[in-house]
């Protein structure tokens, strides 16, 4: 029997929280992150319609005049996604803590979102602890960037935030920019101590292939800068199959996983480590499993067979290996994309203690 061996690259965040109406949110709680004194702080909650006819949101209650709430004025059909955006003025120092009710076409009751930030004082905060990555005097909010479930067509918005702790004036420019993603700079020129950010926008229908797609972009600290792990910021993004004309076939897949979970352990001085998770199809017709992907290089994964029947199991081992741990700045994530309409993603988070 011939034996599949994937080793990719791979990461993304799946469904935490489905509620009973129609409306699942990928996360009903957000953590803005932290920010300064009188610098407004947005929190984006994507959701998805998960039954058959178009989800209208009527309302979003922030009972907050510190919060704006942005939300779709257009329904949302079957299977499709939207975003909720709410803004919080941060005119108040310290932790901020506020759940958001959001009214649908689905319920006369809403469904419950939070929203959480910390706002600093200026004077009093090292801007280190803001923006804890650094490539030389330049300060960064995160070296990671993730675009999450995008369909062809689709585009999606990404902010990086960068804080000039040089002594003269920077203007940012990013190396290496793939055809899919396109980048804005707000402002285009930073005075010393002053902070801004870089608007990254992907355009799918750009993207290379299905599944995972991933790639570095460097930040120039000067004209005439060079490329190097220094200077690197991980990118990656997700192109999700459009399966929905599959809803009316007679024999359908169904993607079942033991577990979203699986824990390694303990590595300690072990150079590998290694668990399984079972995949199964549950449905009458046959279940493809189109792409087993990776997100960091320290992960591999290997399975029998890419194809199950209906009734058919199969186990997928996952093993990390310790060599590979510091080559990529990505948690260790597992992600599965099927030709199942209703479960087009699925993602193991990977757990183990060094």
């Amino acid at each position: 029997m011939k034996k599949y061996v994937i080793t990719c690259v791979a990461c993304l965040t799946g469904m935490l929280n489905v509620q009973a109406q129609k409306i699942a949110f990928e996360k009903s709680t957000v953590d803005a992150g932290a920010t300064l004194w009188k610098r407004p702080v947005t929190a984006t909650f994507r959701f998805t319609n998960k039954e058959k006819t178009p989800l209208r949101v009527t309302d979003v209650d922030a009972g907050c005049g510190c919060l704006k709430p942005e939300w779709p004025q257009k329904a949302v059909q079957k299977g499709g996604w939207g975003e909720i955006r709410v803004t919080y003025d941060a005119m108040l120092l310290g932790h901020f803590d506020r759940y958001i009710d959001v009214y649908t076409n689905a319920s006369s009751k809403p469904v419950r979102i939070r929203m959480q930030a910390m706002v600093n004082s200026s004077e009093t905060q090292d801007p280190r602890e803001l923006f804890p990555y650094s490539i030389d005097n330049i300060l960064l909010n995160t070296n990671n960037v993730e675009f999450s479930d995008v369909h062809t067509g689709d585009s999606a918005t990404a902010e990086i935030e960068i804080f000039n702790n040089g002594t003269d004036v920077y203007t940012p420019a990013l190396m290496h920019l793939p055809p899919y993603i396109t980048a804005a700079y707000k402002p285009e020129m930073l005075a010393r101590g002053k902070r801004g950010k870089i608007e990254l926008t992907l355009h799918s229908d750009k993207l290379p292939d299905l599944g995972l797609n991933q790639t570095s972009i460097y930040l120039a600290r000067y004209i005439g800068d060079k490329v190097g792990t220094n200077n690197e910021i991980a990118i990656s993004a997700v192109l999700l199959p459009d399966l929905q004309y599959a809803e009316g076939f007679s024999k359908k897949p169904a993607f079942n996983i033991s577990s979203t979970e699986l824990n390694l352990g303990r590595l300690g001085t072990k150079k590998k480590l290694s668990g399984t998770v079972e995949l199964s199809n549950t449905g009458s017709g046959v279940l493809k499993l189109n792409k087993i992907q990776a997100f960091n290089q320290a992960i591999t994964v290997a399975l029998k067979k890419t194809e199950l029947q209906p009734g058919e199991k199969v186990k997928m081992k996952v093993s990390v290996d310790a060599r590979f741990l510091n080559l990529s700045k990505a948690q260790p994530r597992v992600l599965i994309i099927t030709n199942d309409p209703k479960k087009t993603k699925e993602v193991v988070n990977i757990k183990f203690e060094k």
